[in-house]
């Protein structure tokens, strides 16, 4: 794999295969992550809030050198097999990293063995933890509804909608989720399946069942897209943050009436924003806060994010950024809202000031505390006076 630049102010994310686990932590399978002895502490200890709350099947195959020297599969094979024996999974998801890569272990092969031996739905998901965790969450989302999403045409009834792209990773484990679903309740809509906080594999082998898939995060769209070409369901790309909740409800009510998607251009419109100030974060997320912060203060926002944009695109965000076309990006901007941990890249592109806007794939634990809850009246007109208040020192 060859990257295109290097880093020396900018944070790193949460990486793919991190995201693997995260995706399907919930959901009652089994998650290898094939790396080197130790790893799984990375995981936990910076990638996954539920882990002290919430039991969850995530292994490190611990590849020793003499493993990635001589290409022993045999080894991992025979431990995933044991184990799968042992604890009876829904499912085996096999995770790459670095090393595998290099040396071209094949992951599918293994996924194929593993599945002949214990019977057990089991696939890889090709990471390298070279790419962010949206990445990987997409990737096993996708492989996970080839495997269980059922064809259901029994759509009347009640109005069900999908959410797909929610993990801690985004979400945290604070209260956005929830503010997410009370949103989605007083429009009058029931939450069929929620990819993948909240639910079982059972509730999302039914996702087919739903009139209209609303993405909620960059890494839901490519999960989506495949969802419509398999069953026909629309999706709508849009989070109803501030002033924009009229306009998911209507959206919404639109996908599902015309059979039609609406993409995050289309739901956020040719609202470019300004330079004045940003919001730096995951790509849906920072677009539609920007998005908000501009029906109440014209041309004075725009959405940043260093994270892969996965399909999502609109006017008002500038997403996939290298440190240097960020630092670029971010010259002449009077306020920034992000995670802390950009503040030195803020520092150095002359950024007035920065307002805390933490993101758990950035920061982990460090400030979820400050976790901003944009879906919910009160900070995020919060948010909006500390990004407008250009005074303040």
């Amino acid at each position: 794999m060859l990257l295109d630049y290097t880093q020396s102010s900018m944070s790193t994310y949460t990486a793919d295969c991190s995201g693997v686990a995260s995706a399907l932590y919930e959901l009652g399978g089994m998650t290898v992550i094939h790396d080197a002895s130790g790893c799984n502490s990375t995981y936990t200890t910076h990638d996954e809030p539920r882990w002290n709350t919430m039991p969850s099947a995530v292994f490190i195959s611990a590849l020793t050198e003499m493993d990635a020297v001589l290409g022993n599969d045999a080894r991992i094979v025979d431990d995933i097999v044991d184990a799968a024996r042992k604890l009876t999974p829904a499912f085996i998801a096999i995770a790459g990293t670095p090393i595998p890569m290099m040396t071209g272990v094949d992951l599918k092969g293994i996924a194929r063995l593993v599945e002949s031996r214990t019977r057990i739905p089991s696939f890889a998901v090709q990471t390298n933890s070279m790419r962010a965790y949206s990445v990987g969450c997409a990737q096993a989302w996708i492989e996970l509804s080839r495997r269980f999403v059922v064809p259901n045409g029994a759509r009347a009834g009640s109005f069900g909608i999908n959410l797909l792209g929610a993990t801690p990773l985004d979400f945290s484990t604070g209260g956005m989720l929830p503010s997410l679903k009370n949103a989605a309740a007083s429009a009058g809509y029931t939450i069929n399946a929620c990819w993948a906080m909240g639910d079982r594999l059972e509730t999302l082998a039914n996702t087919a069942a739903a009139r209209v898939n609303v993405v909620v995060s960059s890494s839901g769209l490519p999960l989506a897209q495949s969802l419509e070409r398999a069953f026909g369901t629309p999706y709508v790309c849009g989070l109803p943050v501030g002033g924009l909740a009229p306009r998911w409800h209507a959206a919404v009510e639109w996908a599902a009436k015309h059979r039609r998607s609406v993409s995050a251009a289309d739901f956020l419109g040719a609202d470019a924003g300004g330079a004045r100030t940003a919001v730096l974060g995951e790509p849906l997320a920072a677009a539609c806060t920007a998005a908000a912060v501009n029906l109440e203060h014209p041309g004075s926002c725009r959405a940043l994010s260093p994270l892969p944009s996965l399909g999502i695109d609109a006017p008002v965000l500038c997403a996939g950024l290298s440190e240097d076309r960020l630092r670029a990006a971010l010259a002449g901007t009077q306020a920034l809202a992000a995670d802390p941990l950009f503040d030195i890249i803020a520092e150095e592109a002359g950024v007035g000031r920065t307002v805390a806007f933490p993101h758990e794939a950035c920061s982990g634990r460090m400030y979820r505390g400050e976790i901003v809850n944009i879906l919910e009246s009160a900070p995020f007109e919060a948010l909006v006076r500390n990004l407008q208040n250009t005074d303040l020192s």
